[in-house]
């Protein structure tokens, strides 16, 4: 090619890209953005959606650029505050943009996500309700729909959550929501205690959605079900082919955790540390710790693990806490931790034996008090977990009770001390039966109401020590005296 002709075509060109419209480019720059956020380029993404907002203001695709830098805020940076600005910008500023029905979703998630009353439910339930009065016809009215089940559901309003779920997935059966929706329709049926028909309809996940992440979930809870509940009494076997963790590992075991990752977490006091083990039996890099006390599990699904002067939250977050003392200014460790959980609305609590309370702290790790609020017990909290519906269990050594308390602290259920000798451990599966290892009794399995259904026991458990549930409802229980994990299925 001439050198002429080189510069003929260059132009040519160049008044061609001089004349695409601000609309045109800013559209470009958002898909390329969420091109970048699903290659997981996520800062690349991010400047995209910044560009967009400080120099394309007037375009269209302004409330889609603000509406993803929300999510980024909320998914990435995990500040809730800062994700609801921009979610709210879009709400209020651009009402009328592709971006706004996704704003109001969000802002409903956020609110219900750490919704502790009532209030906040409603609130949320009047984000999502205006996504579907607003723009019937968007994308979200689906995932609207989905969430006001959960929000029935959180509200424990289970025969609203099945009615508007089944909305879903009839109504809108091609849609991401409607998966989702067709699994809470069997979960709220299985929590109603309507056993045969949840199974029927984690069936219908199956069937009808094979490809999606909650076909293997219904499976798992098809499977537990019909474990408890499918030939009239609840059937737990031992499984001989078992086996997790060798050594040191599996000496002065004081807690196990099944993750919902698959993974087996044991923390032991012979070896120092909390260990993962995989479902092929391979250990994994441990969490290093001087006399661990209890296992758990944030909202999110990090690890929690308690020790005698300090808990850490996930791999890297190490914290130790403190209460104020009879000196005014002056706070006193805690220094005898038993067990520690954080709450759906993202209150710590940590439970503390010298001074026989649970203390509660804000997320930012600053004092609040004590929960229940105003409780003048003394309790001695060994375990504390947060169930699937968002209860609070409490296991009391001393008073050997098992008790669940909502955000507030008003007590929703409660077992013992009848029936418990020597209770060390407690699970909660995802249909309200609690599942407590005594040291005398074996485990003991009870429904909701607090009546006992089955109790694992035999020569081969001695003395269980620790507990947890896989995601397919079977029980794996540490014995002290055999130093190994034993799994009933």
């Amino acid at each position: 090619m001439t050198r002429g002709r080189l510069c003929l075509l260059v132009l040519v060109a160049a008044p061609a890209l001089a004349q695409e419209s601000p609309d045109l480019q800013a559209r470009r720059l958002l898909e390329d953005g969420r091109a970048y956020r699903s290659q997981g380029k996520l800062k690349q993404a991010l400047d995209n959606f910044n560009i967009i907002v400080s120099s394309f203001s007037g375009t269209s695709a302004i409330g889609q650029a603000l509406l993803e830098i929300g999510r980024y805020r909320m998914d990435v940076e995990e500040d809730a505050d800062k994700a609801r600005a921009s979610f709210e910008q879009v709400a209020k500023q651009y009402p009328q943009s592709d971006g706004a029905p996704g704003a109001y979703y969000y802002l409903g998630l956020l609110t219900l996500n750490r919704a502790v009353a009532a209030a906040d439910l409603d609130d949320a339930l009047a984000q999502f309700t205006r996504v579907q009065n607003l723009y019937p016809k968007s994308e979200w009215v689906p995932r609207a729909l989905q969430a006001s089940g959960l929000v029935h559901r959180k509200a424990g309003r289970f025969a609203e959550a099945v009615d508007v779920s089944r909305r879903v997935s009839l109504e809108y059966p091609s849609s991401e929501a409607a998966a989702a929706a067709q699994f809470q329709i069997g979960h709220a049926l299985a929590v109603m205690g309507e056993a045969r028909q949840a199974m029927e309809e984690f069936q219908q996940v199956r069937n009808r959605f094979p490809e999606s992440e909650w076909s293997a979930r219904a499976l798992d809870r098809i499977t537990a079900l019909y474990r408890l509940y499918g030939t009239g009494k609840p059937s737990f076997a031992l499984d001989p082919s078992f086996g997790a963790g060798a050594g040191d590992v599996l000496k002065d075991v004081r807690a196990i955790l099944a993750a919902p990752t698959g993974l087996l977490w044991i923390a032991s006091d012979k070896s120092k540390s909390a260990v993962p083990i995989d479902q092929s039996g391979k250990v994994g890099p441990g969490l290093a710790g001087e006399d661990l006390r209890a296992l758990s599990l944030t909202p999110r699904g990090e690890l929690i693990v308690a020790a005698k002067t300090a808990v850490r939250f996930g791999p890297k977050d190490l914290r130790s806490f403190a209460v104020p003392s009879d000196k005014p200014g002056v706070p006193e460790s805690l220094e005898r931790i038993l067990s520690a959980t954080v709450t759906p609305g993202g209150a710590i609590l940590v439970a503390d034996e010298k001074r026989r309370r649970v203390y509660r702290y804000d997320a930012a790790y600053e004092f609040k008090g004590i929960f229940p609020e105003r409780d003048a017990k003394e309790r001695q909290i060994i375990r504390m977990l947060v169930d699937g519906e968002g209860g609070i269990v409490f296991l009391d050594r001393e008073d050997k009770s098992v008790q669940v308390y909502s955000e507030a602290g008003k007590v929703l259920r409660a077992l013992g001390p009848t029936g418990l000798r020597k209770p060390v451990d407690v699970a909660v599966d995802p249909f309200r039966n609690t599942y407590v290892a005594d040291e005398e009794a074996g485990v003991l399995v009870f429904n909701p109401q607090g009546q006992l259904l089955t109790t694992l026991a035999g020569p081969e458990l001695k003395r269980p020590k620790a507990l947890t549930l896989d995601a397919t409802g079977a029980v794996l229980v540490y014995d002290d005296r055999a130093e190994k994990v034993l799994r009933y299925r």
